[in-house]
């Protein structure tokens, strides 16, 4: 799941699984906004969050583990890491993930697709699993969109990814964390930020995308 140079413990625990951590704040954020819109209980009983391009289980696997109230979809399109973190998770006893087996763009076709995930994820995680316009592309239709036109009770795109970004990336960012910020350790961790978009920037660079 890792190259053979990151098979420690130490880097790991720092490259992997403290970074996914760091979005806790995120998550919790949006948790608590679902509640104080004053949905019903049916509606703030859950969030669901789908971690797209899930690899070796990050960010989603830690997060899961932290927020067991919450509902994770794990998604790649490799079998195998698939089947080591359903392992992980049995091993861990974590109850609150699903499990899926494909290539994202491919989940809300088709009319049980759409029934089960389209308009359905109040947070996408991602972690530079691609351009972020072509990531865009894949989950717009995934992020819930409040049919009442109130954008601040829409889905949430979170993406960790490092370097240079496209312009119209760059001006529909709602907000970009640096991921040291949340760890507040003396020494750099992570050269990598948390951005933050809501679903209309995800449909707007989305266009942008040549997929």
């Amino acid at each position: 799941l890792v190259s053979r140079k990151d098979c420690t413990v130490e880097v790991v625990y720092y490259k992997h699984v403290l970074p996914s951590v760091a979005l806790l704040p995120l998550i919790l954020k949006k948790q608590q906004q679902q509640v104080s819109d004053g949905n019903d209980d049916d509606t703030n009983e859950t969030l669901n969050v789908i971690d797209v391009g899930t690899g070796g289980g990050f960010p989603g696997l830690p997060l899961a583990l932290l927020l067991p109230k919450i509902q994770f979809t794990l998604v790649d399109s490799i079998q195998k890491k698939l089947k080591a973190v359903s392992e992980m998770a049995a091993e861990l006893e974590i109850s609150n993930i699903r499990i899926h087996w494909g290539r994202v763009e491919e989940m809300y076709v088709g009319k049980e697709g759409r029934a089960k995930h389209y308009n359905k994820y109040n947070i996408v995680l991602g972690r530079s699993v691609t351009a972020l316009p072509r990531f865009c592309s894949w989950i717009s239709d995934l992020l819930y969109k409040d049919t009442n036109g109130y954008e601040e009770n829409d889905g949430n795109l979170i993406y960790i990814i490092g370097g240079d970004l496209e312009d119209v990336v760059t001006t529909n960012i709602v907000q970009a964390i640096p991921l040291d910020t949340w760890l507040q350790r003396d020494e750099i961790i992570s050269d990598k930020q948390a951005l933050i978009f809501n679903a209309c920037n995800v449909e707007e660079i989305a266009m942008e995308s040549d997929e």
